[in-house]
């Protein structure tokens, strides 16, 4: 007979040691829907990019780092036309479901509230286009995220965007590590 708790620790624990000798994470941002001007009692709409800049839009609050299980980046599967259309990079990214909950993000296993949500990677903010928890055991397992590239200054105009994470990316190694035999 199978202890599915017993499982569950141990596929955290082997996917915690690939996340320590990977280091990937992502930094989510969750939508704050009681921030923006609408809710401060403005005649303006939050929703629709009304109302004077910095006056209300959206707002984020502030960043919190996810580990990540793994992380695809795919080229924008649109092809160019001859109005000279901006490409868009999409991800894909897997995380576990109690590193998200540990990182603080609020109901984690809600894939709704998720989809106001934006988040960094390697340079470059994301929207989430589809958020789906995966693997029931006594606890959710694996949470997929979705999300295309956005334009902070040419989609925000209005709003308030969350501020670029400050990191330094680490350089190429000259050599790979030996391994002792």
């Amino acid at each position: 007979m199978v202890d599915v708790r017993k499982e569950l620790s141990l596929i955290n624990k082997h996917i915690r040691q690939h996340n320590r000798e990977a280091g990937e994470f992502i930094i989510w941002y969750e939508f704050d829907p009681f921030a923006g001007a609408a809710s401060a009692g403005s005649f303006y709409d939050d929703v629709y990019d009304e109302g004077a800049p910095g006056d209300g839009g959206r707002r984020y609050l502030p960043g919190v780092r996810v580990p990540t299980i793994y992380v695809e980046e795919r080229e924008d599967k649109f092809t160019m036309q001859e109005d000279g259309r901006q490409p868009t990079q999409n991800i894909y990214v897997a995380v576990l479901f109690n590193d998200m909950l540990q990182s603080g993000v609020t109901l984690p296993r809600e894939y709704q509230p998720r989809l106001n949500d934006i988040f960094w990677y390697d340079s470059r903010f994301y929207k989430v286009s589809d958020f789906h928890v995966r693997g029931r055991l006594p606890s959710e397992v694996v949470i997929g995220i979705v999300g295309f590239e956005v334009y902070i200054d040419q989609e925000f105009n209005l709003d308030i965007p969350p501020t670029q994470p400050v990191t330094q990316d680490r350089p190429w190694p000259d050599t790979f590590p030996s391994v002792g035999v």
